[in-house]
């Protein structure tokens, strides 16, 4: 949050220097976004970011860089694993309502992170060109984390493992999950985005988009929201 809120007083200085500019000259508009990034095709802990710079040239067409965050939860801790795939448990059936404990730092989300050049078009929905809607997309490079966890089963007390044990604390029987694999890549992956953009003046702005990337590691799509910032028109 703190990241964020350092970027938004940056863009928001460049906007600045942005609105003393004469909006009669032949100046292309230049947008930077950045806001809020949530992936809806699949399950998630986390609130991420992302960040941009469009500039138009003619005719509603240009180009731009786009860099998103996308969380996604490992396979590994959704659900209760086959008995078979629980280290230390030997029975038939596990005690129903059985507690999911992770390690001190938690659980963690899989994550991508990509920069994605693109080309964009945008549409004027009314007079005042105070809103839009931009479609956009090209490449990715896309760097991803993903993660896998180890369930063992404890029959009596986790304490030492999930954190101290307080009394009347938790003492039944639980699935504690380790991180078991740990894998890094970089790949190359497509990016498409459309956002309606709806501008208070010629520096600030604010969208709403539908993302999505697609590659060979995890395919994701998801809604973003964020403030606008520059020389709009």
């Amino acid at each position: 949050m703190k990241r964020l809120i350092n970027l938004f007083v940056l863009l928001l200085y460049i906007s600045n220097y942005c609105s003393g500019q004469d909006v009669k000259t032949d100046k292309k508009p230049i947008a930077f976004t950045n806001g809020y990034s949530k992936v809806i095709s699949d399950q998630s802990n986390d609130l991420d970011i992302y960040v941009g710079i469009m500039m138009e040239r003619k005719n509603g067409w240009g180009y731009g860089f786009d860099f998103t965050s996308s969380a996604y939860r490992p396979e590994s801790t959704k659900g209760i694993p086959p008995n078979d795939e629980i280290e230390n448990f030997e029975g038939t059936e596990l005690p129903e309502g059985i507690e999911k404990r992770f390690p001190y730092d938690g659980e963690r989300d899989n994550r991508l992170y990509s920069l994605s050049p693109n080309v964009f078009k945008s549409f004027t929905l009314n007079k005042k060109r105070s809103l839009k809607i931009l479609v956009m997309g090209g490449p990715s490079i896309i760097y991803s984390e993903d993660y896998e966890y180890k369930a063992k089963f404890s029959p009596a007390s986790s304490c030492g493992f999930g954190g101290i044990c307080f009394p009347g604390g938790f003492k039944g029987p639980s699935l504690d999950y380790m991180r078991s694999k740990e894998n890094k890549k970089i790949i190359i992956g497509g990016f498409s985005k459309i956002s309606l953009r709806y501008v208070f003046n010629k520096v600030v702005g604010v969208e709403l988009s539908t993302y999505g990337n697609l590659n060979g590691v995890k395919s994701v799509y998801g809604f973003q929201f964020g403030v606008v910032l520059g020389r709009l028109y």
